[in-house]
């Protein structure tokens, strides 16, 4: 039990001298010298961990990606029913309630992630694992995994899917951002507005 426990306390040093650095340094910047100097261990201790600097990385993105598609995965009942939004706020999905939550505990480390020191190609594989996810739900939905006939359905992948990553991203990026459930009610909103709307155009 204690070195389990010894375990644990050694991960989260890695874990938050790697968030310190990757938002002083940038991950491309930051050495394993660097981590061990931060975190207070010894470098043997640190390979006892992972291979590299880049085994690290992978591995704080792999759980990343891993927990994601299983919230979405275990998560997607009553999801793409269409919501008039002229009866006030909008009924959030509990996928999407419960990615919002996620990212809000692990908030530091997806932020130094998906920021502009950060990994450049997660936000790639969390786009294509929503990607996936969206395709499997249409799937069940439909019968099929076809979007709309009015623009390639590479474009159309794209305007969902950048389009919850952009709201996620600028999210992280605040010095002072807004509650899970706020941002939650952001996500269904933009689903169900057209740009005009975005816009505050009228008719």
């Amino acid at each position: 039990m204690a070195v389990h426990q010894k375990v644990i306390q050694t991960e989260r040093k890695i874990r938050s001298a790697f968030i310190y650095l990757a938002e002083t340094k940038g991950v491309d910047r930051m050495t394993v010298s660097d981590i061990t100097k931060y975190a207070k261990i010894n470098r043997s201790t640190f390979y006892a961990h992972y291979q590299d600097k880049f085994a690290m990385i992978d591995h704080f993105e792999n759980q990343i990606l891993t927990d994601i598609q299983d919230l979405m995965k275990n998560n997607l009942t009553d999801t793409m029913t269409y919501q008039d939004l002229s009866s006030g706020k909008p009924q959030t999905y509990p996928v999407v309630d419960k990615i919002i939550q996620y990212i809000d505990r692990e908030f530091n480390l997806i932020r130094v992630l998906l920021g502009p020191k950060g990994d450049g190609q997660l936000e790639e594989r969390v786009k294509q694992v929503l990607t996936e996810i969206i395709d499997a739900d249409l799937f069940r939905l439909k019968g099929e995994m076809g979007m709309t006939k009015q623009i390639p359905a590479n474009f159309a992948h794209e305007i969902i899917v950048s389009g919850l990553m952009s709201i996620i991203k600028v999210w992280l990026a605040e010095g002072n951002p807004e509650s899970p459930k706020e941002i939650s009610e952001i996500i269904m909103k933009t689903r169900y507005m057209s740009p005009f709307d975005i816009l505050g155009v009228e008719e």
